[in-house]
C-alpha cells in the first residue's frame, strides 16, 4: 500500500549543498504569508494548555480536509516551515491548524509543565479538538523533528493498545514525520561530540529561555540549574527535563519517550522523511531500523537536506511538495 508514492529527487540549492548550511538556512530564511489566523487555547487532561492557530480557507465546509502541523524542539507556530506549510495547505483549500506545544509560542505563559519528546498525549488531544471542531472530513497530520517523534509515539501507542483508540481515529487519512529523533539516546550521543557545541549552545539557550514562568519558580528547577547552566542537551535532560517531568534520568527519559520503540504498531499510513547529512538526527537512527517498519510506513532518506532544510533553487522547498502530495489533502 506504500509503494505507490514516489517523491521526486531532492536537488539542493547549489550554494546550500552541505547539511549544516541547509540546517542553518532553514532557520534564517523567512517566509511571509497573509493568513487569517485565529488562536485557540486547548485545555489538556492534566490541566495544562497548548495553543492551536487556525487558518481556515474561504468556503471551507464540514467534510473538507484539515491538517495539523506540529513544530520541532525550538520552534513554534510562527517558525518558517510552519507558516510556509500552512500557507500551502490553506491555498489548496485545506483548513490548517498550527500547534504551539507546551511553553512555546503564544502558549508560553499558559504552560504549567515542560514540553518534552514524550508529550504524545498533547498531540492526540489537539487532534481530538480538531476532530470535534471540524465535525467530518479527512484529517492529515505532520510533525517536524521533536513534534514528529511525539506524533509517531502517539500513533504507535494507540496502534499497540497502550492507549485507547479514539472514536475519530479513523478520520486520520495519513501522517508524516520530518527528521524525527526516533532514537533519542543516539541523538543525544551525537550532540555530545565536540564539533556539535554550537548546536548545544543554541538549543540549551533557547530551551532555558522558554521554560514556563511557573516552572521557573519551582525550587526543583532553581536547584537543578544551580550556579552553572547545562552545557549540552544531554546535561539539560539529566538535570532539568527528566527529573521535572517524572523520569529518573536522561537514560530513562530517552528509553521511555523514543518513538522507535512503538513505531512498529503504527496503523496509520505514514511517511518518514530524513536526510543523510542531518547533523542533529543521525541517519543511522533510520538505516539501522532495518525491517522493523510496519507495512503502513514508508521511509524516504535523501542524501542531502540537513535538518528540516530541503531548500532547492529559487528558495523552493522540496518538503512542501512532498507533504502536499503525500497527505493528499
Amino acid at each position: 500500500m506504500m509503494t505507490d508514492f514516489d517523491p521526486p529527487p531532492f536537488r539542493p540549492h547549489p550554494f546550500l549543498r552541505a547539511g549544516h548550511l541547509q540546517t542553518i538556512a532553514s532557520v534564517r530564511v523567512k517566509y511571509r504569508a497573509e493568513l487569517p489566523t485565529t488562536a485557540h487555547p486547548i485545555g489538556l487532561p492534566d490541566g495544562d494548555t497548548v495553543m492551536l492557530h487556525e487558518d481556515r480557507p474561504p468556503g471551507w465546509t464540514a467534510g473538507d480536509p484539515s491538517v495539523l502541523l506540529i513544530h520541532g524542539l525550538c520552534g513554534c507556530h510562527s517558525a518558517t516551515y510552519m507558516v510556509r506549510l500552512a500557507d500551502r495547505f490553506y491555498r489548496g483549500g485545506t483548513r490548517a491548524f498550527r500547534m504551539d506545544l507546551r511553553g512555546c509560542g503564544a502558549g508560553a505563559e499558559m504552560a504549567v509543565g515542560l514540553n518534552h519528546a514524550g508529550r504524545s498525549d498533547d498531540v492526540i488531544a489537539a487532534l481530538a479538538w480538531i476532530a470535534q471542531r471540524t465535525v467530518a472530513g479527512p484529517i492529515g497530520v505532520l510533525g517536524v523533528s521533536l513534534g514528529g517523534n511525539q506524533l509517531l509515539r502517539g500513533l504507535g501507542r494507540i496502534g499497540g493498545g497502550e492507549d485507547s483508540t479514539p472514536t475519530w481515529f479513523g478520520r486520520i487519512r495519513r501522517a508524516m514525520a520530518v527528521a524525527p529523533p526516533i532514537d533519542l539516546a543516539r541523538c543525544a550521543a551525537n550532540l555530545q561530540r565536540w564539533s556539535m557545541w554550537p548546536y548545544n549552545r543554541y538549543f540549551v539557550r533557547m530551551l532555558l529561555a522558554r521554560v514556563p514562568a511557573r516552572v521557573r519558580r519551582l525550587a526543583e528547577f532553581r536547584a537543578a540549574i544551580g550556579d552553572a547552566p547545562p552545557r549540552t542537551i544531554r546535561e539539560l535532560d539529566d538535570r532539568v527535563t527528566a527529573p521535572l517531568s517524572g523520569f529518573v534520568d536522561s537514560a530513562d527519559y530517552y528509553s521511555r519517550t523514543s518513538s522507535g520503540t512503538v513505531m512498529r504498531d503504527n496503523p496509520v499510513p505514514t511517511l518518514i522523511v530524513a536526510a543523510g547529512d542531518d547533523p542533529i538526527v543521525p541517519v543511522d537512527c533510520f538505516t539501522d531500523f532495518g525491517d522493523g517498519l510496519p507495512s503502513t510506513t514508508r521511509m524516504v532518506i535523501t542524501p542531502r537536506g540537513g535538518h528540516v532544510g530541503f531548500i532547492e533553487k529559487a528558495s523552493q522547498n522540496w518538503l512542501d511538495d512532498v507533504a502536499v502530495n503525500w497527505l493528499g489533502l
